[in-house]
């Protein structure tokens, strides 16, 4: 579905009636010995699972808060990797050496849930809350409120000290680039303002020192008819590095066409991890690709890095918001370009937006130290 922006006194973009939402918010802090003794964990009669007491008793108390405030899908884990949320009909949880996946649909599911081993003692907590219901990016204030007023229960019954604490807020809004063509009918507006606006709306208040970022990851699959189209030969040992190459042209051409200078070509099958950083360089972590942006001074880079000899199941492309994307209301002009942007690149690869899909996934994300709540 194509992208319409409504110039009125709220600028406004449309997006496809069945375009998804999740809002998720993760504490996380480090697990001291000062802690582990307020729970006798040491004292564990299981000598090859030392960690397995300190670990259900903690677990158990977040969850005794999380029913008393009626959040119902919160997660426990303590095996130091990487939460990450993603939308399914079905409750998944898969784990990577790196990462800690979790798939759900937030208008059915709800969970307690614990993630770790007793017989390790991980570096950190991490606490995390999944919003749920029909109505998400409406309640995601009121939800978020909900979650910090139940976190400073928790962390006063088990001792831990606000200052250790960091909270993140993250937000996505996911739809197929062509859902219209698929047959999607419908729209829904939006107009994309940032988190603390947004909140502010709603009379919930942020601290002022607070890190944000607003970006769009776009994840196109490899089809069989790309490839064709192509002229790949997927038979015997080869370098994809040409394909690659036509295809990061094609995304920086039209990336480049609409003044979209802060971003990257991503095909080398690991998962990009997107930080405010002003610093940090685009860097391979293990099976995570770890890249900086800085929304108030922008590098003006577009980063591509892929693999010529693997062939990946789909590629990704990052548009990082900066400062000046964001007008007074929020997002509508961005994600239009976004749109035209993707769709332009999407037409010099002769995609055929029927068959063929281009997710989009737009992300907004707030922390904060909770001693600043």
């Amino acid at each position: 579905m194509s992208i319409r922006r409504h110039r009125s006194k709220v600028s406004k973009v449309y997006l496809p009636s069945n375009s998804r939402y999740n809002q998720f918010l993760l504490a996380e802090f480090k697990i001291t010995d000062e802690l582990l003794d307020r729970f006798e964990s040491n004292n564990s009669s299981d000598k090859l699972k030392p960690w397995q007491s300190f670990y259900q008793k903690f677990s158990e108390q977040l969850f005794t808060v999380c029913e008393d405030a009626d959040i119902d899908n919160v997660h426990f884990i303590a095996n130091d990797k990487l939460p990450r949320v993603r939308f399914n009909q079905e409750i998944r949880y898969w784990e990577t050496d790196q990462q800690m996946l979790i798939f759900y649909n937030p208008e059915y599911h709800q969970s307690y849930k614990s993630h770790f081993d007793g017989a390790v003692r991980s570096k950190k907590i991490s606490l995390l809350f999944l919003a749920s219901g029909d109505s998400i990016r409406t309640s995601a204030a009121g939800y978020h409120t909900k979650v910090r007023e139940t976190l400073t229960k928790l962390l006063s019954e088990v001792g831990v000290d606000a200052s250790a604490v960091r909270l993140r807020d993250h937000q996505h809004l996911t739809y197929d680039l062509f859902a219209k063509d698929k047959g999607v009918e419908g729209s829904n507006g939006h107009t994309l303002r940032l988190i603390k606006n947004r909140y502010k709306a709603a009379e919930v208040t942020l601290p002022e020192q607070n890190d944000t970022m607003s970006y769009v990851v776009a994840s196109m699959p490899l089809s069989r008819r790309l490839l064709k189209r192509s002229n790949v030969n997927l038979v015997g040992e080869q370098s994809y590095g040409d394909f690659y190459q036509m295809l990061s042209d094609a995304c920086v051409k039209s990336a480049n066409h609409y003044n979209l200078k802060n971003g990257a070509f991503i095909a080398n099958g690991l998962t990009p991890i997107i930080r405010n950083s002003s610093n940090m360089p685009e860097q391979k972590v293990g099976e995570l690709q770890m890249l900086g942006f800085d929304p108030i001074e922008p590098k003006n880079e577009f980063y591509c890095n892929w693999q010529d000899d693997n062939l990946v199941d789909y590629v990704q492309i990052i548009f990082a918001a900066t400062k000046a994307d964001i007008e007074d209301k929020g997002f509508a002009k961005f994600m239009e370009t976004v749109d035209k942007s993707l769709r332009m690149m999407a037409k010099d690869l002769e995609i055929t937006p029927d068959h063929e899909e281009i997710t989009i996934r737009f992300h907004q994300h707030l922390a904060y130290h909770f001693d600043q709540a």
